[in-house]
């Protein structure tokens, strides 16, 4: 009796069955090790494995709540990408010693006291001080008005609505402010779209972190490319309005805080060239999912709209003000010189009857 192809090629037929098996294996040990798995019930991000086992090591049972400001008594320099409506040079971005973003407090007992809180669209980094926004909104009603106003920036790169909440309650709150400005999209996002939640174990925006390793950096894009959250996000509707919600609830919660504190709280929308550009995409060659990114990025500015609204207080709305133009906006969502000042009498315009009322009610 002759033997069969598989008695003939034992051997062969072992090997390629042992390959089979441990490839199999493999990739299910790979996908258990650095899959980001998702929980459908909370819509929260839980980090594999090996997320889990680094950031252990990295925090060595450490941890704390990160204060996300720029660094105070410090002077950054500034080197931007070249880009045709900017100007190519070294722009200086000096702090006081709370990490506020110089000239500030320029008045010791003002009679309004303006705070303006964001991320990189508010800090202004590559205009020169004197026509970033926060600070030249100050000067245009201390004219206008005749009045000592203090418009001071606390905003800092990469910063979400959380941090910015964060900041209220630790750093704003001693310092008797009038009125804080509240300008955030773009970051928070960002954050929502690529971590899942507000609370995550990304290394630059995490709210709680290492104590002695508390990475003072700017978030990059390449810090989300491992990200799987928004795979998600693309076939499911409900995980989409979750996140809507979230952001949502931080603006409430801004709210909430400052009117504990008779302070008045101002919502911004976000100026761009995101909402209309038809050809916009995220560096991640997909298009479907740049279509989304960009239609949840023109539903947060319309949630900074609605919540105003409801909240009845008073929105300043750029997205709407300042032409969605390379002339004053450099890139996607970040001011040349031009654009900064056209900001800053905007909202010094629409801010006028709120200092006067608060003004005569001291």
């Amino acid at each position: 009796m002759k033997n069969n192809i598989f008695q003939n090629n034992q051997k062969l037929f072992t090997a390629l069955f042992s390959i089979v098996i441990i490839s199999l294996f493999s990739l299910v040990l790979y996908k258990i090790i650095t899959y980001d798995f998702i929980s459908d019930h909370d819509g929260k991000e839980k980090y594999s494995i090996l997320d889990q086992a680094i950031y252990k090591i990295r925090c060595n049972d450490t941890r704390s709540i990160r204060l996300r400001e720029l660094k105070p008594n410090h002077e950054y320099i500034r080197k931007p990408q070249s880009y045709p409506n900017l100007e190519a040079k070294e722009y200086y971005l000096r702090t006081d010693g709370n990490g506020f973003i110089k000239p500030s407090f320029i008045h010791q007992n003002p009679q309004i006291q303006i705070f303006f809180l964001g991320g990189s669209t508010t800090e202004c980094e590559n205009v020169d001080e004197e026509y970033r926004f926060p600070y030249l909104t100050g000067r245009i009603l201390e004219q206008k008005l005749k009045l000592k106003i203090n418009s001071d920036n606390g905003a800092k790169s990469g910063n979400n609505s959380l941090h910015s909440i964060n900041i209220i309650i630790n750093k704003l709150l001693p310092l008797n402010p009038n009125i804080i400005v509240l300008m955030h999209n773009i970051n928070d996002l960002s954050a929502l779209f690529f971590e899942g939640s507000y609370w995550n174990n990304n290394p630059t925006i995490a709210t709680i972190s290492c104590a002695n390793k508390n990475i003072d950096r700017n978030l990059k894009n390449d810090q989300w490319k491992y990200s799987t959250w928004y795979n998600k996000l693309l076939v499911n509707k409900i995980e989409q309005d979750k996140i809507i919600k979230l952001f949502e609830e931080n603006l409430k919660i801004f709210i909430a805080i400052s009117r504990s504190k008779n302070i008045t709280p101002v919502l911004m929308t976000q100026a761009n060239r995101i909402e209309n550009d038809p050809d916009f995409k995220t560096e991640r060659n997909n298009k479907e999912l740049d279509q989304l990114y960009q239609n949840l990025y023109i539903k947060f500015n319309n949630s900074i709209r609605k919540i105003a609204l409801e909240q009845n207080i008073l929105l300043i709305d750029l997205a709407k003000q300042i032409p969605s133009d390379k002339n004053y906006i450099y890139d996607v969502v970040h001011f040349n010189k031009e654009g900064s000042v056209l900001a800053g009498k905007i909202i010094a315009d629409q801010l006028a009857p709120l200092v006067i009322k608060l003004n005569k009610l001291k």
